[in-house]
């Protein structure tokens, strides 16, 4: 029986291995969700809740891709409003307090795994993918579940690549999934370039 599609953003893998609180400046102009996949802002905003928080944000593009600046950090565990009281989303538009449209606490490791389900568009990942580089589709940019929160972003299957500038590595298929003739199979994978690594590039 195939898989149905049921996209979760990109969900720690086994353990969360450091999770970090960052801001979200005012007014942002995409949903930041659950579960998604988001990139730092090179800056740090003095805020009510800490001085210097560093600033994240969703890519302003259908693929987020590390080739277009924007340096990957990790996937939302929570949301907070303005005065760190838990909230489903960050809408865009969001205006909060006039300086922070509010908070997320995110997996930050560079050595942080992470499960999501490929768009299967065009193609499937194979396993004999396993160890190539993807990008992130994030539909009707960053267009998640407003009812749950829950993000939708998805591995871009036909996006394979060698290239370590392209944001997330495959490393294996999710143990109940049979990825062979299947479509929405979940994929175990890494952020490549990380804004916290030694191998992130310059934003």
């Amino acid at each position: 029986m195939a898989q149905a599609s049921a996209p979760f953003g990109f969900k720690p893998w086994e353990r969360v291995i450091h999770a970090g609180m960052y801001v979200v400046p005012t007014a942002p102009t995409l949903n930041i969700m659950l579960q998604d996949m988001v990139a730092a802002d090179p800056a740090a905003i003095a805020t009510t809740k800490g001085n210097g928080l560093a600033a994240v944000a969703i890519a302003d593009s259908a693929i987020i891709s590390t080739t277009v600046g924007a340096i990957l950090l990790g996937s939302v565990l929570a949301c907070f409003d303005e005065d760190m009281d838990p909230i489903l989303y960050i809408p865009a538009g969001r205006v909060g307090d006039g300086t922070v449209a509010g908070y997320v606490l995110v997996a930050d490791s560079p050595d942080q795994l992470f499960l999501a389900q490929e768009d299967s568009v065009t193609d499937d990942i194979a396993l004999a993918d396993v160890g190539l580089n993807f990008e992130i589709y994030s539909p009707g940019v960053s267009l998640g579940n407003t009812s749950t929160g829950i993000s939708k972003q998805m591995i871009d299957s036909n996006s394979h690549a060698t290239t370590i500038t392209v944001s997330v590595k495959v490393l294996s298929a999710h143990p109940d999934d049979n990825p062979v003739n299947d479509h929405y199979s979940r994929w175990i994978c890494k952020i490549n370039a990380h804004f916290l690594g030694s191998n992130a590039a310059a934003v």
